[in-house]
């Protein structure tokens, strides 16, 4: 199967294609006129691999939680290739793509949420089964969920950079490896995609994952954290 993959939810934009066993990712940093670059870039990408977009078959997104604004750029840019070309889609959450990344069996994936806040998940990685081992969600990183019974887990994702310590803290009891570096996933989206495509467009397979339905502070909040 031919999928194409965007991801824009997080520190770096990727995209990825996925040609039967064979993946081919780019990634490229977050800037001021990235969603104007995403389809010159899958444009190149598909060349270099001697395809045009009526070749593709499917295409994954990565639906969220991240970057609001990240999320419909995915979502827009996904949903317009995909509908114009008849094309399946699936919208997949980046907290099971980082926990996919990991290549670990316990996974708590930690993305910056800002406003103070950080959405997290706790996952269980067998035979590259994803499993959510508790209801990911919106934290303040001060009160994070309660851990199931595990013994050990790799932390990943843009959380890390802010908020370690708080994590390190509350979760004292369990062994804790962490994976710093900044996450590209368009081709962990496109492999976790694989199988749970329907037939041809379906708009309801488009639809972002928002956690937190409130955007920005307001300037009284923000003052008031000062």
């Amino acid at each position: 199967m031919r999928i194409l993959s965007i991801d824009t939810c997080t520190e770096i934009i990727s995209i990825a294609l996925i040609v039967g066993k064979v993946i081919t990712e780019k990634d490229f940093p977050l800037g001021k006129d990235y969603s104007g670059n995403i389809i010159p870039e899958i444009k190149i990408l598909l060349n270099e691999s001697n395809l045009k977009i009526q070749d593709i078959e499917a295409i994954a997104f990565g639906a969220g939680p991240g970057s609001f604004t990240g999320i419909r750029v995915a979502c827009g840019i996904a949903y317009g290739i995909a509908y114009a070309n008849n094309l399946p889609i699936i919208g997949i959450n980046t907290l099971e793509a980082l926990a996919f990344l990991s290549k670990h069996e316990n996974s708590i994936s930690f993305i910056d949420a800002r406003m103070g806040q950080v959405y997290l998940g706790i996952y269980q990685n067998r035979n590259n089964t994803i499993t959510s081992l508790i209801e990911p969600g919106i934290f303040n990183p001060s009160e994070l969920p309660k851990l199931p019974k595990i013994k050990k887990a790799i932390v990943i994702g843009s959380g890390l950079s802010l908020y370690k310590e708080e994590l390190k803290s509350q979760y004292s009891d369990i062994e804790l490896e962490y994976f710093e570096d900044k996450c590209s996933l368009a081709s962990a989206i496109g492999i976790l995609s694989i199988g749970q495509f329907s037939n041809g467009f379906n708009l309801k397979n488009a639809a972002p994952i928002y956690i937190r339905n409130k955007v920005a502070q307001t300037t009284k909040e923000r003052l008031n954290k000062k």
